[in-house]
């Protein structure tokens, strides 16, 4: 088997230039990260002021000054009310007849609690 060679120990000495280019390629690599951490910090403040911003404008409450509305909340919203229409008022009472609502007493079996997991409570709790 033979042995692999081994690599020379000792590379070639630095000179004064080599250092210098290090130190320098050194130096530039820390500020560029201090810039961008600047930066960041900066986009955040900025980030954080429109969100306050935009979270006063949201609610006038906030401020202090209370804005009077005419009372319809959809109106305000740009919402426009629906005219029911002479087809549509004849297609009412017959939709109305042909399903009947049920009555207000039903219960659903789903919302209900499971006896069997109110017994284990019971259980567990004493």
């Amino acid at each position: 088997m033979k042995k692999p060679r081994a690599s020379p120990v000792s590379p070639e000495p630095l000179g004064p230039n080599d250092s210098m280019r290090r130190l320098q390629i050194g130096i530039a690599g820390v500020m560029a990260v201090l810039l961008l951490v600047g930066l960041a910090g900066l986009i955040g403040d900025r980030a954080r002021e429109q969100v306050a911003n935009d979270a006063v404008t949201a609610n006038p409450a906030a401020t202090g000054a209370a804005e009077k509305g005419s009372g319809a909340p959809l109106e305000e919203l740009g919402v426009q009310p629906v005219t029911p229409t002479a087809d549509a008022a004849k297609a009412a009472p017959s939709a109305a007849k042909a399903a009947p609502l049920p009555p207000a007493t039903a219960k659903v079996p789903d919302l209900e609690p499971d006896p069997e997991l109110q017994r284990a409570r019971n259980k567990s709790a004493q």
